[in-house]
Protein backbone atom coordinates (compact mmCIF):
# COMPACT_ATOMS: atom_id res chain seq x y z
CA UNK A 1 0.00 0.00 0.00
CA UNK A 2 1.33 3.21 -1.07
CA UNK A 3 1.64 5.83 1.57
CA UNK A 4 2.32 9.97 1.53
CA UNK A 5 5.28 11.71 3.98
CA UNK A 6 3.54 15.26 5.12
CA UNK A 7 5.92 17.74 6.34
CA UNK A 8 4.31 17.79 9.52
CA UNK A 9 4.25 16.28 12.66
CA UNK A 10 1.86 12.85 12.50
CA UNK A 11 -0.44 13.68 15.32
CA UNK A 12 -2.84 11.31 16.73
CA UNK A 13 -5.05 10.10 17.47
CA UNK A 14 -5.67 8.61 13.67
CA UNK A 15 -8.71 7.84 13.73
CA UNK A 16 -11.27 10.47 15.52
CA UNK A 17 -15.40 9.64 15.43
CA UNK A 18 -17.84 10.70 17.33
CA UNK A 19 -21.26 8.63 17.84
CA UNK A 20 -24.21 11.26 17.01
CA UNK A 21 -28.00 11.66 15.78
CA UNK A 22 -28.96 12.72 12.31
CA UNK A 23 -31.92 13.50 10.81
CA UNK A 24 -32.67 14.16 6.96
CA UNK A 25 -34.83 16.39 4.47
CA UNK A 26 -35.24 16.00 0.83
CA UNK A 27 -35.23 19.62 -1.18
CA UNK A 28 -34.73 21.33 -4.06
CA UNK A 29 -32.19 24.11 -4.41
CA UNK A 30 -32.69 27.55 -5.49
CA UNK A 31 -31.84 28.58 -9.13
CA UNK A 32 -29.15 31.31 -8.67
CA UNK A 33 -28.68 31.03 -4.82
CA UNK A 34 -25.33 30.49 -3.84
CA UNK A 35 -24.69 26.80 -2.68
CA UNK A 36 -23.11 26.98 0.74
CA UNK A 37 -25.34 29.71 1.85
CA UNK A 38 -28.51 27.91 1.13
CA UNK A 39 -27.03 24.03 2.81
CA UNK A 40 -26.15 26.65 5.56
CA UNK A 41 -29.38 28.08 5.66
CA UNK A 42 -31.68 25.22 5.86
CA UNK A 43 -29.36 23.61 8.25
CA UNK A 44 -30.29 25.92 10.58
CA UNK A 45 -33.88 25.81 9.72
CA UNK A 46 -33.29 22.02 11.20
CA UNK A 47 -31.81 23.50 14.22
CA UNK A 48 -28.02 22.62 14.17
CA UNK A 49 -25.25 23.86 12.43
CA UNK A 50 -23.22 20.94 11.02
CA UNK A 51 -24.60 18.27 9.13
CA UNK A 52 -23.60 16.29 5.31
CA UNK A 53 -25.67 16.48 2.04
CA UNK A 54 -26.25 14.61 -0.96
CA UNK A 55 -26.81 16.34 -4.01
CA UNK A 56 -28.17 15.01 -7.36
CA UNK A 57 -29.24 16.25 -10.26
CA UNK A 58 -29.94 19.48 -11.48
CA UNK A 59 -27.28 21.79 -12.45
CA UNK A 60 -24.37 24.95 -11.33
CA UNK A 61 -24.16 28.14 -13.14
CA UNK A 62 -21.19 27.82 -12.95
CA UNK A 63 -19.01 25.60 -11.07
CA UNK A 64 -15.76 26.57 -9.40
CA UNK A 65 -13.49 24.30 -8.34
CA UNK A 66 -9.81 22.77 -8.51
CA UNK A 67 -8.70 19.24 -8.78
CA UNK A 68 -5.56 17.34 -7.09
CA UNK A 69 -2.19 17.88 -8.31
CA UNK A 70 1.81 17.47 -7.20
CA UNK A 71 3.60 18.48 -4.08
CA UNK A 72 4.91 21.75 -3.77
CA UNK A 73 7.34 23.32 -1.37
CA UNK A 74 4.69 22.99 1.81
CA UNK A 75 2.76 20.41 1.09
CA UNK A 76 3.23 16.75 0.00
CA UNK A 77 -0.10 16.78 -2.06
CA UNK A 78 -1.96 20.43 -3.48
CA UNK A 79 -4.55 21.89 -5.77
CA UNK A 80 -4.51 22.54 -9.09
CA UNK A 81 -5.25 26.43 -10.21
CA UNK A 82 -8.76 27.60 -9.68
CA UNK A 83 -11.18 26.19 -12.41
CA UNK A 84 -14.86 27.40 -14.07
CA UNK A 85 -17.08 25.70 -15.85
CA UNK A 86 -19.76 28.30 -16.98
CA UNK A 87 -22.57 25.51 -17.21
CA UNK A 88 -22.48 21.85 -15.60
CA UNK A 89 -25.43 19.18 -15.45
CA UNK A 90 -24.45 17.62 -11.85
CA UNK A 91 -24.03 13.86 -11.33
CA UNK A 92 -23.59 13.73 -7.81
CA UNK A 93 -22.09 15.70 -4.98
CA UNK A 94 -21.28 15.13 -1.72
CA UNK A 95 -20.76 17.71 0.92
CA UNK A 96 -19.55 18.09 4.74
CA UNK A 97 -21.12 20.90 6.12
CA UNK A 98 -19.29 23.05 9.70
CA UNK A 99 -18.43 25.59 10.95
CA UNK A 100 -14.43 27.16 10.58
CA UNK A 101 -13.74 30.29 12.24
CA UNK A 102 -17.34 30.05 13.66
CA UNK A 103 -18.78 31.16 10.27
CA UNK A 104 -20.01 28.70 8.05
CA UNK A 105 -17.87 26.56 6.21
CA UNK A 106 -18.83 23.54 3.55
CA UNK A 107 -16.38 20.84 2.18
CA UNK A 108 -17.72 19.55 -1.43
CA UNK A 109 -16.40 17.39 -4.25
CA UNK A 110 -19.12 16.79 -7.12
CA UNK A 111 -19.48 14.89 -10.57
CA UNK A 112 -20.89 16.55 -13.50
CA UNK A 113 -21.41 16.85 -17.16
CA UNK A 114 -19.92 19.58 -18.73
CA UNK A 115 -21.35 21.82 -22.09
CA UNK A 116 -18.73 19.18 -24.30
CA UNK A 117 -20.56 16.20 -22.32
CA UNK A 118 -17.26 15.25 -20.78
CA UNK A 119 -17.53 13.69 -17.59
CA UNK A 120 -15.93 15.78 -14.60
CA UNK A 121 -15.09 16.19 -10.67
CA UNK A 122 -13.33 18.20 -8.53
CA UNK A 123 -13.26 19.82 -5.22
CA UNK A 124 -15.88 22.69 -5.15
CA UNK A 125 -15.29 26.17 -4.51
CA UNK A 126 -17.76 28.21 -2.05
CA UNK A 127 -18.33 30.53 -5.13
CA UNK A 128 -20.44 27.93 -7.05
CA UNK A 129 -23.96 28.70 -7.92
CA UNK A 130 -27.49 26.56 -8.13
CA UNK A 131 -28.63 26.44 -12.40
CA UNK A 132 -31.75 26.38 -13.42
CA UNK A 133 -32.77 23.67 -12.85
CA UNK A 134 -31.57 23.77 -9.55
CA UNK A 135 -29.67 20.48 -7.62
CA UNK A 136 -31.77 18.39 -5.48
CA UNK A 137 -30.56 17.82 -1.99
CA UNK A 138 -30.86 15.07 1.17
CA UNK A 139 -29.76 17.08 4.16
CA UNK A 140 -29.00 15.57 6.84
CA UNK A 141 -28.17 17.85 10.05
CA UNK A 142 -26.46 16.01 12.73
CA UNK A 143 -27.34 16.83 16.34
CA UNK A 144 -25.04 15.62 19.58
CA UNK A 145 -21.85 16.55 17.37
CA UNK A 146 -20.01 19.60 15.32
CA UNK A 147 -17.72 19.74 12.21
CA UNK A 148 -15.17 22.08 12.77
CA UNK A 149 -12.65 23.60 9.75
CA UNK A 150 -8.97 24.48 11.10
CA UNK A 151 -6.13 24.14 9.29
CA UNK A 152 -3.97 20.80 9.84
CA UNK A 153 0.00 21.33 10.81
CA UNK A 154 0.42 17.56 9.47
CA UNK A 155 -0.72 18.50 6.01
CA UNK A 156 -0.83 21.91 6.14
CA UNK A 157 -4.22 21.47 4.69
CA UNK A 158 -7.66 23.10 5.92
CA UNK A 159 -9.72 19.43 7.45
CA UNK A 160 -12.98 18.89 9.25
CA UNK A 161 -12.76 17.26 12.62
CA UNK A 162 -15.61 16.16 14.16
CA UNK A 163 -16.43 16.82 18.28
CA UNK A 164 -19.06 16.54 20.56
CA UNK A 165 -21.10 19.16 21.01
CA UNK A 166 -22.22 19.58 24.47
CA UNK A 167 -25.01 22.00 23.80
CA UNK A 168 -26.99 20.38 21.86
CA UNK A 169 -30.37 19.07 24.40
CA UNK A 170 -30.18 15.94 21.73
CA UNK A 171 -27.13 14.79 23.06
CA UNK A 172 -28.99 13.29 26.40
CA UNK A 173 -32.32 12.71 25.16
CA UNK A 174 -33.08 9.04 25.22
CA UNK A 175 -36.21 9.64 22.77
CA UNK A 176 -34.66 9.07 19.25
CA UNK A 177 -37.65 8.67 17.20
CA UNK A 178 -37.51 9.72 13.59
CA UNK A 179 -33.41 10.60 13.86
CA UNK A 180 -30.72 7.66 12.88
CA UNK A 181 -27.79 6.70 14.44
CA UNK A 182 -24.98 7.42 12.84
CA UNK A 183 -20.69 8.28 13.53
CA UNK A 184 -19.14 11.00 11.98
CA UNK A 185 -15.51 10.58 11.66
CA UNK A 186 -11.81 11.66 10.21
CA UNK A 187 -9.79 9.70 9.63
CA UNK A 188 -5.85 11.24 9.25
CA UNK A 189 -3.46 10.44 6.73
CA UNK A 190 -2.31 7.01 5.63
CA UNK A 191 -4.53 4.84 7.80
CA UNK A 192 -6.02 2.20 5.31
CA UNK A 193 -10.13 3.74 3.94
CA UNK A 194 -11.33 0.27 4.71
CA UNK A 195 -9.58 -0.57 8.14
CA UNK A 196 -10.57 2.63 9.33
CA UNK A 197 -14.13 2.51 8.93
CA UNK A 198 -14.26 -1.30 10.61
CA UNK A 199 -12.61 0.21 13.05
CA UNK A 200 -15.27 2.78 13.30
CA UNK A 201 -18.17 0.02 13.05
CA UNK A 202 -16.75 -1.93 16.04
CA UNK A 203 -15.50 0.80 17.95
CA UNK A 204 -19.41 1.89 18.34
CA UNK A 205 -20.87 -1.60 18.19
CA UNK A 206 -22.73 -1.21 14.75
CA UNK A 207 -22.83 -4.66 13.30
CA UNK A 208 -24.84 -3.57 9.96
CA UNK A 209 -23.95 -0.15 8.67
CA UNK A 210 -23.51 1.57 5.52
CA UNK A 211 -21.38 4.71 4.07
CA UNK A 212 -23.18 7.78 3.78
CA UNK A 213 -21.77 11.47 2.07
CA UNK A 214 -18.32 10.37 3.05
CA UNK A 215 -15.45 12.24 0.91
CA UNK A 216 -11.86 13.18 1.04
CA UNK A 217 -8.48 11.90 -0.86
CA UNK A 218 -6.59 8.90 -1.58
CA UNK A 219 -3.30 8.16 -2.03
CA UNK A 220 -3.94 7.26 -5.80
CA UNK A 221 -6.37 4.45 -5.29
CA UNK A 222 -6.73 0.86 -6.07
CA UNK A 223 -9.48 -0.99 -7.57
CA UNK A 224 -10.81 -4.25 -8.43
CA UNK A 225 -10.99 -5.26 -12.16
CA UNK A 226 -14.02 -7.13 -12.22
CA UNK A 227 -14.25 -7.26 -16.13
CA UNK A 228 -10.43 -8.58 -16.82
CA UNK A 229 -9.58 -9.90 -13.55
CA UNK A 230 -6.94 -8.20 -10.76
CA UNK A 231 -6.92 -4.59 -9.95
CA UNK A 232 -6.39 -1.30 -11.12
CA UNK A 233 -4.46 1.44 -9.93
CA UNK A 234 -4.89 4.81 -10.27
CA UNK A 235 -1.84 7.15 -9.41
CA UNK A 236 -0.82 9.54 -7.05
CA UNK A 237 0.22 11.03 -5.38
CA UNK A 238 -3.04 12.16 -3.94
CA UNK A 239 -6.70 12.01 -5.59
CA UNK A 240 -9.99 13.60 -4.84
CA UNK A 241 -13.06 11.29 -3.42
CA UNK A 242 -16.09 12.66 -5.01
CA UNK A 243 -18.08 9.64 -3.13
CA UNK A 244 -18.18 6.12 -1.22
CA UNK A 245 -21.21 4.44 -0.97
CA UNK A 246 -21.18 0.71 0.43
CA UNK A 247 -22.15 -1.40 3.79
CA UNK A 248 -20.29 -2.99 6.61
CA UNK A 249 -21.96 -6.22 7.85
CA UNK A 250 -19.94 -8.45 10.87
CA UNK A 251 -20.56 -12.10 10.03
CA UNK A 252 -18.87 -14.69 12.43
CA UNK A 253 -17.14 -12.17 14.22
CA UNK A 254 -15.60 -10.24 11.28
CA UNK A 255 -16.69 -7.29 9.04
CA UNK A 256 -17.07 -7.95 5.17
CA UNK A 257 -17.15 -4.64 4.18
CA UNK A 258 -17.83 -3.22 0.32
CA UNK A 259 -17.18 0.16 -0.86
CA UNK A 260 -17.84 1.66 -4.08
CA UNK A 261 -16.10 4.39 -4.67
CA UNK A 262 -15.75 7.50 -7.65
CA UNK A 263 -12.71 9.86 -7.89
CA UNK A 264 -10.48 12.14 -10.03
CA UNK A 265 -7.03 12.15 -10.35
CA UNK A 266 -4.51 15.03 -11.14
CA UNK A 267 -4.76 14.93 -14.69
CA UNK A 268 -8.51 15.71 -14.08
CA UNK A 269 -9.63 11.92 -15.22
CA UNK A 270 -12.36 10.26 -13.24
CA UNK A 271 -12.13 6.79 -12.08
CA UNK A 272 -14.89 4.71 -10.52
CA UNK A 273 -15.25 0.94 -9.01
CA UNK A 274 -14.93 -1.27 -5.76
CA UNK A 275 -12.03 -0.05 -3.70
CA UNK A 276 -9.58 -3.29 -2.70
CA UNK A 277 -9.71 -3.29 1.12
CA UNK A 278 -6.40 -3.27 2.56
CA UNK A 279 -4.86 -1.28 -0.69
CA UNK A 280 -6.03 2.66 0.20
CA UNK A 281 -4.51 4.41 2.07
CA UNK A 282 -5.91 8.33 3.39
CA UNK A 283 -3.62 11.09 1.43
CA UNK A 284 -4.74 14.27 3.51
CA UNK A 285 -8.52 13.58 5.16
CA UNK A 286 -11.33 11.59 5.03
CA UNK A 287 -14.28 12.52 6.16
CA UNK A 288 -16.99 9.75 7.16
CA UNK A 289 -20.73 9.30 7.61
CA UNK A 290 -21.55 5.86 8.77
CA UNK A 291 -25.45 4.71 9.65
CA UNK A 292 -26.58 1.89 11.68
CA UNK A 293 -28.94 -0.30 9.60
CA UNK A 294 -30.99 -3.46 11.20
Amino acid sequence: MKVLKHHGEALGPRIISVPTRSRGVLTTLTPGRNVLEELTEKLREMGTDSGYVELFSGSYNPVDYCIPAGADSERAMSFSEPRTVARAELVYGAVTVGLRDSKPYIHSHCLWIDETQQLLGGHLWPETVSGDPAPRAAIYGIYGARWTSADDPETRMPVFTPSIDERDPMLNQTDATGYLETVVARIRPNEELTAAIETVCRENGFTSAVLRGGLGSLVGGTFYDRVNGGVKHVDGPGTEVISITGGVTLVDGHYETTISCTLVDRHGVVHAGELVPGENAVAVTFELVIQKIS
